[in-house]
């Protein structure tokens, strides 16, 4: 008998989805990822139910004709007076109403509360009746609330087919004991009528026996079930592939296909729009064939003993012959590779093979040609059994139509209601692809790419999420690390850039730096070769010159990080199996190398002393450094066109410390170089290096070089950024340094160790001995040949006066306020002031502002405006008659005739933000005419960076000062390449290699000296950085002469550094102690992650609480503060 029963199906956590059958008590309920497997699984519990019940029993659970799901909200309070208990109902929950055509009455069943059944007369009263009923099961079990049993989200009711009489997967009733055996007549078999099973009744006998299923569930997903959810993925642009498949999935079961193609040319896609439509014929035609999608792994996932994976294997293969399901296989070579040994080679496809030749097992699989040729070698009679659907790549074009249907998809899984994707973002997520993502094809790999961007935040208008080419750049760089001047969305960089860049990375190796520029430029052009490596370096020279350092700097440059470098001690690779250890091996095919190309393709592969390797490795590396492509022992290829592959090696450094006047020759020495790598390498090795880069022994200037970048790993530790310790090393102490740690045998590595010494460990001992939570500028100079420490504790500086908030003024206080600046104004106009100028014309614009704002902002009056926020728009619903007999409602918009009067706080709102600022500008203009006798106050504000500060916190604090008050110039101090320094002015042009030291801004206005006074200290700059905050300090001082012209700064500026160092040789000679305490005057935030500084304003004067790039605010804040002496 087959029966239809409702269930309720509603979401779970994540993407799970939960279903239970309400009718039962307690009730059935499951939770998984798809719906259709819920169903197969509710199922098979309530024909389990049925086997203990009577048919009697059974008949009682038939569906009504009349039912529906109701979702009533509850809101209701009762009282236990025996146990002086509150019950508290509030809450959604659905009901599920049944009734039979002869019944006067409805069956009401709570959802999540199956117990609590009970009868209803009229559906009109089911939300009272639902109140008693629930508050009467509360009072009954002791329960004051039923927080547990209300509906979480969104239920619907679906129904589920059925039979009453499967049969049980386990026996009902003990087996009977042994009876005696009875004597029979044999039959002849040639006479004995037995009817052959009918299609219906072998379908029907699959469905039940589907049910019950244990080895395919436990190493199988069913695709259908996905099918039938609407989760499988789209193919688009495939339809003639699509139908050939459909067509031979259709046929004769016992067929065997394989779809052979390049990885991202949408295999898995074709094969999943081939299932949703198999299904969708299946499901309208009344039969099933589901298709379970497994990976040779699962079939050893979890097994321990001999003999478990192979009776797993013999299970799957029993359970998809007796329901006639398809096996899908994602990778056809994984059944070839798995179960194998050291010593055994048995595996999973022995146990498919003799039933796919006799035809009982249809089988899916699909595979790449690399894989596909492996399995012919391994298994060629597998191989045989399968008819080849060659999946080729799709062009850039051919995609397009692939992406719009992503689109749309991606739009109807979201919860927007719209998303756009502009032309220009197709075209550069297409041409990004094609240009930089070789090791995939299309459509594959620009669908993940258009995911991945559809992901992100975009720009979202009128619920509309937009996305633009930049969207797409940034979700490229992410993936591949590779900088916007070589994504194309900055300008391209010059070959001179490039070369200060990584100067000020290597030292004193140009070979190097040449090399490293030659590979970016050649990516930066989209020269790169298609067939090999982006570049083969082979770094050889002695030890400690950098040859390591150029490779992270490299990494860095090109795909953003040291995290990019891939790097592997070739001295552990000395035996010759140690090649396994690269590239895997039957038993164990992930090999270090290949899976981390794998996983990132964009890097820099080093292999560091690679002479030290053994031959079968050099062997290994001709296919890597050839072709750019690796095998795995499992016959995976893995694509390394996208990564630059270094190498670095001693040889020929012994020969060379020996070689007469070999430092003298630099031809020489790249010449003996050259010689040593030719006789060491295999010709057929060496020609796959594109260049041999000597790295010659480092001088004391490049020594110089070095300590300054170990100086700035030392600053941006983790001890020192989070010890509220600002520290600053005199250059002359870095020159001591490289003066006793110089050895040209050794290279930076004796320097590197001085370093610790010299500073490491004496500034570990302050940061144990101080308090961490005072902020401190640690000063490091040298003393001699010893080292000094000088110790300037940095306070915040004391608070102003607190004033009011502008969120507590009332109308009243600002009425008052714009009175009294009134009045300020027509006395300063009444005293006199000049005729012309610029002040008299301040006056009276500020005179007309007053009254404007006293006449129309602060006047009680009424507004008719309909465009006003104090109008209102009323929709009245008017009785209109058009003609006899016919009468209607319509919408007419009526406005409000009598005029509405505007509030106290719409009032505030308008008029306190333009009084305030009156009041400003006011008190600035009235100190001006009080120093007007005085002249012009000239003012010039040095902003230098000190310690690791970097130039865009210093340009952050000198945009941050009130430049608006006057008239201002801003001159910079930049750094080039080779180390001169150079003065320019602000928006003249220069050179992309100039690195900003400090920035001296000069301002002029009456008055401008009290203003400026309280910018004198120092500013703590937050730096946000990808690994967490650092805080850099910043130096504002006021120069005691006038830089009248660009020609006068450098004079300037050398008097100054001259009293620097007047001071600095005062500290030298004390005794290191802590001095006296500086003031903070500015702190803030600038950033770094987007290459541009943040919005100057967020710089906030510590005292005040004001920005003082908000000019006229900041000016009358000082001139309102007691302390400043104005007030």
């Amino acid at each position: 008998m087959d029966l239809k029963l409702p269930f309720v199906v509603a979401p779970h956590s994540g993407r799970l989805v939960e279903a239970w059958v309400p009718a039962f008590f307690p009730a059935l309920h499951k939770v998984g990822p798809s719906l259709s497997m819920l169903r197969d699984e509710l199922a098979l519990a309530v024909m389990e139910r049925f086997e203990r019940e009577s048919p009697s029993q059974v008949a009682q659970y038939q569906l009504p004709p009349h039912f529906a799901l109701k979702r009533v909200t509850v809101d209701a309070e009762g009282r236990d007076r025996e146990k002086n208990r509150r019950v508290v109902l509030q809450g959604t929950m659905s009901v599920l109403l049944e009734k039979w055509p002869r019944d006067t009455f409805w069956v009401v069943t709570p959802t999540r509360l199956p117990a609590a059944r009970f009868a209803l007369n009229q559906p009109a009263d089911l939300p009272q009746a639902l109140a008693r009923r629930l508050m009467a099961w509360c009072l009954e079990h002791n329960l004051d609330s039923l927080d547990t049993h209300w509906a979480q989200g969104r239920e619907q009711l679906e129904l589920l087919e059925v039979d009453a009489y499967a049969p049980s997967v386990l026996p009902r009733t003990p087996p009977r004991p042994a009876q005696p055996a009875r004597r029979r007549r044999t039959k002849n078999p040639e006479k004995e009528d037995t009817a052959p099973e009918t299609p219906e009744q072998r379908e029907q006998r699959r469905n039940r026996r589907r049910l019950t299923l244990v080895e395919l569930r436990a190493v199988a997903r069913n695709l259908s079930h996905g099918a039938r959810d609407g989760t499988l993925e789209r193919c688009f642009g495939r339809e003639a592939l699509v139908r050939e498949l459909v067509e031979a999935l259709e046929g004769r079961e016992g067929s065997a296909l394989v779809l052979v193609g390049p990885p991202g040319a949408g295999k898995t896609a074709l094969i999943h729009e081939a299932v949703s439509r198999l299904t969708a014929r299946q499901d309208a035609a009344g039969v099933r064939r589901d298709v379970w999608r497994v990976d040779g792994n699962q079939f050893i996932a979890g097994m321990m003993y001999v003999g478990q994976w192979e009776a797993r294997a013999r299970g799957v293969v029993k359970e998809l012959m007796e329901v006639g399901d398809l096996l899908y296989v994602d990778d056809l070579a994984s059944l070839v590779y798995a179960g194998r040994t050291r010593n055994e080679r048995t595996n999973v496809a022995q146990f498919l093979e003799p039933h796919m030749a006799r035809g009982e097992l249809t089988v899916l699989a699909e595979s790449t040609p690399e894989r596909f040729e492996r399995v012919r070698e391994e298994a060629p009679t597998l191989a045989s059994l399968f008819r080849v659907i060659h999946v080729p790549a799709l062009d850039a074009r051919a995609t397009l139509p692939a992406l719009l249907g992503t689109v749309r998809d991606l739009e109807a899984e979201g919860t927007d209601s719209a998303v756009q994707l502009s032309p220009l973002a197709l075209e550069t997520l297409l041409s990004l692809q094609e240009r930089f993502v070789s090791h995939e094809a299309f459509p594959g790999k620009a669908v993940r790419l258009l995911r991945r961007v559809m992901a992100r935040q975009g720009v979202s208008t009128s619920g509309t999420r937009r996305f633009s080419s930049g969207d797409v750049i940034d979700a490229m760089r992410e993936q591949t690390g590779l900088p916007d001047f070589i994504l194309g969305s900055a300008q391209p960089k010059k070959r001179e850039a490039l070369t200060w860049e990584m100067q000020r990375q290597v030292a004193g190796q140009p070979e190097a730096v040449e090399a490293v520029v030659d590979a970016i430029l050649t990516l930066q052009s989209a020269l790169q070769p298609s067939d090999k490596p982006l570049a083969t370096y082979l770094f050889v020279g002695p030890t400690g010159v950098g040859k390591t350092e150029t490779a992270k700097a490299l990494a860095r440059t090109l795909f953003g990080g040291e995290q990019r470098l891939i790097r592997f001690d070739m001295s552990e690779f000395v035996t010759s199996s140690s090649i396994t250890r690269l590239l895997g091996r039957p038993g164990a095919p992930d090999g270090e190398l290949t899976t981390a190309l794998r996983t990132q393709p964009f890097c820099v592969v080093l292999f560091d002393e690679v002479e030290k390797a053994h031959p079968r490795v050099f062997d290994a590396l001709l296919q890597f450094l050839g072709e750019g492509r690796l095998t795995d022992g499992a016959g995976r290829t893995v694509d390394a066109r996208q990564s630059v592959v270094v190498l670095t090696s001693n040889l020929g450094v012994r020969e060379a410390a020996t070689h007469t006047g070999f430092h003298r020759a630099a031809d020489s020495a790249d010449a003996h170089y050259l010689s040593a790598v030719r006789a060491w390498f295999r010709p057929e090795f060496f020609n796959r290096l594109d260049r041999v880069v000597p790295f010659r022994p480092l001088t004391p200037a490049a020594l110089r070089v070095v300590v300054d970048l170990a100086l700035e790993a030392l600053l941006s530790r983790h001890g020192i950024r989070q010890g509220n310790v600002l520290v600053e090393v005199e250059p002359r102490l870095l020159d001591l340094l490289v003066e006793e740690a110089y050895d040209p045998r050794y290279g930076a590595r004796p320097l590197k160790r001085a370093l610790e010494k010299r500073l490491t460990l004496p500034l570990a001992h302050h940061l144990v001995r101080r308090s961490a939570d005072d902020l401190a500028r640690v000063e490091l100079l040298r003393d001699g040949n010893d080292m000094r420490v000088s110790v300037e504790v940095l306070v915040n500086a004391p608070a102003w006066a607190p004033e009011r908030p502008a969120s507590a003024w009332s109308l009243t206080e600002v009425s008052r306020l714009l009175e009294e600046t009134r009045s300020r104004l027509e006395a300063l106009m009444t005293e006199g002031v000049p005729e012309a100028g610029e002040l008299a014309e301040r006056l009276h614009r500020l005179a007309l502002e007053a009254t404007d704002i006293r006449d129309y902002e602060l006047v009680p009056r009424d507004f008719l405006d309909a465009e006003s926020p104090a109008s209102t728009v009323k929709q009245m619903l008017t009785s209109h008659s058009s003609h006899v007999g016919h009468l209607g409602l319509r919408q007419r918009p009526v406005y409000e005739e009598r005029p509405l009067h505007v509030s106290n706080e719409e009032q505030l709102r308008r008029a306190q933000p333009r009084v305030l600022a009156l009041r400003d500008e006011t008190a600035w203009v009235e100190h001006q005419l009080t120093h007007l006798a005085r002249g012009t106050d000239v003012v010039t504000v040095l902003v230098e960076g000190l310690g690791d500060a970097t130039p865009s916190a210093v340009w952050t604090v000198a945009h941050s000062l009130p430049s608006a008050l006057g008239e201002s110039a801003m001159y910079l101090e930049a750094v080039h390449a080779d180390g001169r320094t150079e003065w320019l002015r602000s928006g003249d042009e220069r050179s992309e290699d100039l690195v900003l030291r400090r920035v001296a801004v000069r301002m002029s206005a009456i008055g401008l000296r009290e203003v400026l006074a309280p910018l004198r200290g120092y500013a703590l700059v937050d730096l946000v950085y990808g690994d967490g905050p650092r805080q850099v300090l910043v130096r504002l001082e006021h120069l005691s002469e006038d830089v009248g012209s660009l020609e006068d700064v450098p004079r300037v500026m050398a008097a100054w550094d001259e009293a620097v160092v007047r001071e600095r040789d005062a500290r030298r000679s004390g005794a290191a102690s802590v001095g006296a305490a500086s003031h903070v005057i500015l702190r803030g935030r600038e950033g770094v992650t987007t290459g541009r500084p943040h919005d100057s304003t967020e710089l906030t004067h510590v005292a005040s609480g004001r920005r003082p790039r908000e000019a006229l605010a900041w000016a009358a804040r000082v001139l309102r503060e007691p302390s400043q002496g104005h007030d």
